[in-house]
């Protein structure tokens, strides 16, 4: 085999129409299986509909695993050879407990994966084990499965990639309304260097409009590889090359996650879900606004002179923390920024890389410059991640490779951090994209470069982050309120003892 082929069922599910549903899924699952597919996956809560008031409500639509669906699947399997992905609302035999659950089950009908969703609805799924392992082995690599909203936060997807999947599924039940799934999913396959299928649903539930709803797949680096949209059951289609062994590579996967630094990541695990108030428990500055202003010089501009350009009346200018993009700033430059700082009464915060290490600065009205000597990322752990408090806010001074990994925004978050500043060389749209959907972790990101700017803030509900851009010999600029920084909403059923496990050494 040259290519791994996928199908998706996107299915039109009506609810609390089993019977109806079963059929179709069945009759699109033999017609994928007919057409060549090796994996095929159904949506979220592909039997019984999603939207359920209680308990009560649901347990009648709920089934075990040796139910009608997964009985009728497990006789489909053996005669086609495939694996399955479906997603279900399952009944526990012993207990009776209901969970939104994904099974996968191989050639010979077994299941060999069954992963209760994790952010389950609150009206009558219990949460799956944070421990439970979400992968299986196949021919073709190593796959895992999160169900729907188990993608949002970052560090599920990141656990799955530390289990060694190559391929994330995604059964989904995701309306279109609010934040994109597919900005959310696209980023989730960037930043752990796997391939992602999500497998939406179409259709009216009782209280979502879903035709609409997107299913999609992307390859390691980002690319789309798939963005189906249909009002009616389709199936969809995705072939992933295979390297000369028949299998997944692998390669992206192992260089995103060799350059995580574990060590810098451990107050993640802290569990501040019964803390009211992060300022007094963290001693952090009191809350307010932060006039923030992220400064792009324009042609051959030295930053220096883009800020004093920027910078002329010191009454708009006072108070405010100035961003500028990293660059070779001599001694002089340096001391043209601090007397600016001083005399406009404004903070301003950038760094100098060279070839040894990347040197940041940060000037304040009457303090001596500030300077923190950080080793290219990833450094190690000897090397403190600077954090200051200015004005309202305590902020985080990171090389922006740093912040492509959710460890380190969560444990930032965790810290108490408002606001990450990362001045950096180049800009580019999936910069952008890793910036906006790090915010999700309880953190405002600053970016700031020679050839463009943004600032993005954390998101209201499940809507989609805040985001202000600039260009070259722009300004983007963002008033701040701390207090919405905040108020922050941690995922923390997590494995950490996976997340933070130490890579062996060479030596080992």
């Amino acid at each position: 085999m040259k290519k791994l082929k996928i199908a998706l069922i996107h299915l039109d599910i009506h609810h609390k129409q089993p019977e109806k549903n079963r059929k179709a899924l069945i009759a699109r699952i033999a017609e994928a299986a007919q057409q060549g597919a090796r994996i095929i996956v159904g949506p979220e809560l592909a039997v019984s509909g999603y939207s359920f008031s209680d308990r009560n409500d649901m347990t009648d639509w709920a089934e075990t695993e040796t139910g009608p669906t997964l009985t009728a699947l497990a006789e489909m399997v053996r005669g086609f050879g495939i694996h399955v992905c479906i997603g279900l609302a399952e009944k526990d035999a012993c207990t009776g407990i209901l969970y939104n659950s994904a099974f996968v089950l191989d050639p010979d009908g077994k299941i060999v994966c069954r992963y209760r969703k994790i952010n389950a609805e609150s009206r009558w799924a219990c949460p799956g084990d944070s421990k439970q392992d979400n992968t299986f082995e196949t021919p073709w690599g190593r796959m895992g499965v999160l169900i729907c909203s188990d993608s949002y936060y970052g560090l599920m997807p990141r656990v799955t990639a530390l289990r060694g999947a190559d391929l994330l599924i995604v059964p989904a039940n995701w309306p279109p309304s609010g934040l994109d799934p597919r900005e959310l999913w696209r980023a989730r396959a960037m930043e752990n260097g796997f391939y992602l299928a999500a497998c939406n649903r179409t259709g009216v539930d009782l209280t979502m409009d879903c035709r609409q709803a997107p299913s999609c797949g992307f390859d390691p680096r980002g690319r789309m590889l798939l963005d189906g949209k249909n009002s009616e059951s389709q199936i969809f289609w995705l072939d992933l090359p295979l390297t000369s062994k028949g299998r997944l590579n692998d390669l992206l996967r192992r260089k995103c996650l060799a350059g995580r630094r574990p060590q810098h990541y451990h107050d993640c695990y802290l569990n501040l879900r019964l803390i009211r108030d992060l300022t007094g428990f963290l001693n952090l500055p009191q809350p307010g606004d932060l006039k923030l202003h992220c400064i792009v010089p324009q042609g051959n501009e030295h930053p220096a002179d883009a800020l004093e350009r920027n910078t002329t009346s010191d009454a708009q200018a006072a108070g405010g923390l100035y961003l500028l993009p990293s660059f070779a700033y001599s001694d002089t430059a340096l001391e043209k920024i601090a007397r600016n700082a001083r005399s406009k009464k404004l903070g301003v915060v950038t760094c100098n890389p060279d070839s040894a290490d990347h040197r940041y600065y940060a000037f304040q009205e009457g303090l001596d410059i500030r300077q923190w000597q950080l080793p290219p990322w990833p450094f190690g752990n000897d090397t403190t991640i600077p954090r200051i408090d200015f004005g309202p806010a305590r902020l985080l001074l990171v090389p922006f490779a740093a912040m492509a990994h959710p460890e380190l925004a969560v444990a930032a978050a965790k810290q108490g951090c408002d606001l990450a500043l990362a001045p950096t060389d180049r800009l580019s749209p999936e910069h952008r994209l890793l910036a906006g959907v790090r915010t999700i972790e309880n953190l405002a990101i600053a970016v700031c470069a020679r050839n463009g700017a943004g600032i993005w803030v954390t998101p209201e509900g499940h809507h989609r982050w805040e985001e202000a851009a600039a260009g070259p010999g722009e300004v983007c600029r963002y008033d701040l309120d701390t207090h919405r920084t905040r108020m922050k909403r941690f995922q923390d059923q997590i494995d950490f003892e996976v997340l933070l496990r130490q890579p062996p050494s060479a030596s080992d």
